[in-house]
């Protein structure tokens, strides 16, 4: 297919503003990263509202918002497909936090059945020096003319929308989309099965644009589509559903200590979450039922096991921990009674206790006839960069390498 050469300004491998004096760590803001700068004139002939559902198929947890008319795109990879005869397609958003260096949303758009990360396009959603927002509605910034692609041969295209960024930093809606052309009813991604993956940081694809350990975390670095759970989803031609939030644990962690809610079992049925998720929008879960559910949860319960300081609390927190992922898989095989429940490390080292609690359930769990199974990574190991960026998560390769193994895990059993 011919497309237009576009322009993006990928991250520069330098610091520019330092956190505070001394400090090795860095922020950095690349305004131009996100937007395109060579898009020819065209005329809008054709508009869909999104309650027209026949021209949208929407992916991973979503829901409507009657005063807006539009609706929200909630955890990381979320998102939508559309299918247009034309060259242009633009988007009207809503979004809170786009004026944020730190937390504005980021889109990313696949163009054709071209899933392969790299290819894909990044959208920011700005209210700052290159703005894309005219206006603001009640507590939300209005986007009213968001290029999504341009530029391509003329002809019928299907665009699969993703919202990289995470749910917890910022939050994008739809209310319509606008092509040079018309829309013909969406033509999906053809899929194998559903897989739902509950995970944190490591999931939502944390830092991993990012080209270095010491460059503080932003929106604009995490990228969800680089994550090891869309990596396998790829691999097994399988439809994605992440429920992913930096910071939170299984039982409990000291970075989502006071939020509501605190851990990811909690949002099992929520469609959207905020640190204080007072306004809840439940998620129907039989709306989505997966083929296989992926479970990546420790690292942050080490927060709080790593600061107990004698045996006896430690050794009653991993008895909750452990209690907990129980309970946890317990209400999934009531949702989903035929699923298949993976029970995964975290790419990176984790507690050896929280290693072998997962062992253990996998093993009890299995002898009772549960279909439940274990994936542990060899990604770092086997990557050729070692670099860890944003203090210390996966780099693409990483990620890309870990999602491989996932996918070969699940095809062992599943018998592909």
């Amino acid at each position: 297919m011919k497309k237009k050469t576009l322009l993006f300004i990928l991250p520069a491998l330098f610091a520019t503003v330092s956190c505070n004096a001394g400090s090795k760590f860095y922020s950095k803001d690349i305004p131009e990263y996100g937007h395109f700068f060579d898009v020819e004139q065209y005329e809008v002939k054709d508009t869909k509202n999104i309650g027209e559902s026949s021209y949208f198929q929407f992916h991973g947890r979503h829901y409507f918002d009657n005063s807006l008319q539009a609706e929200f795109l909630s955890f990381s990879n979320s998102g939508f497909e559309v299918t247009f005869v034309g060259t242009t397609l633009e988007g009207y958003f809503f979004t809170t936090k786009a004026d944020d260096i730190e937390k504005r949303p980021y889109l990313s758009v696949v163009i054709d059945n071209d899933y392969e990360p790299d290819h894909s396009f990044p959208i920011s959603l700005t209210a700052d020096k290159y703005s894309n927002s005219q206006r603001r509605e009640g507590a939300y910034f209005v986007h009213e003319h968001v290029v999504l692609a341009h530029g391509l041969e003329y002809g019928k295209h299907t665009i699969r929308v993703y919202k990289k960024s995470e749910c917890l930093m910022s939050k994008v809606a739809i209310k319509s989309l606008s092509c040079d052309g018309e829309f013909v009813t969406v033509e999906p991604k053809d899929m194998k099965m559903k897989m739902e993956f509950y995970g944190d940081s490591v999931t939502c694809g944390y830092a991993v644009e990012s080209p270095d350990f010491y460059e503080n975390f932003s929106t604009r670095t995490e990228n969800s589509l680089m994550s090891y759970a869309n990596y396998a989803a790829n691999e097994l031609s399988a439809d994605v559903s992440l429920i992913s939030c930096g910071g939170y644990p299984m039982y409990k962690s000291r970075y989502s200590e006071g939020c509501n809610p605190s851990t990811i079992p909690e949002m099992v049925s929520l469609a959207d979450v905020e640190y204080q998720t007072n306004n809840r929008h439940i998620w129907d879960n039989a709306s989505y039922v997966p083929d296989v559910v992926v479970i990546a949860l420790g690292a942050n319960d080490g927060s709080v096991l790593s600061g107990l300081s004698n045996e006896s609390s430690q050794k009653q927190f991993l008895k909750n921990y452990k209690s907990t992922y129980i309970s946890f898989i317990e209400k999934l095989f009531t949702l989903y009674p035929k699923t298949l429940i993976v029970i995964s490390d975290e790419i990176l080292w984790i507690d050896p206790r929280f290693v072998s609690a997962m062992d253990e359930i996998v093993s009890s769990l299995s002898n009772e006839g549960k279909n439940v199974i274990r994936a542990k990574y060899e990604a770092y190991n086997l990557a050729k960069d070692k670099n860890l960026p944003g203090n210390g998560h996966p780099n693409k390769e990483m990620q890309k390498i870990a999602g491989h193994e996932l996918s070969e895990t699940i095809r062992a059993k599943i018998g592909e």
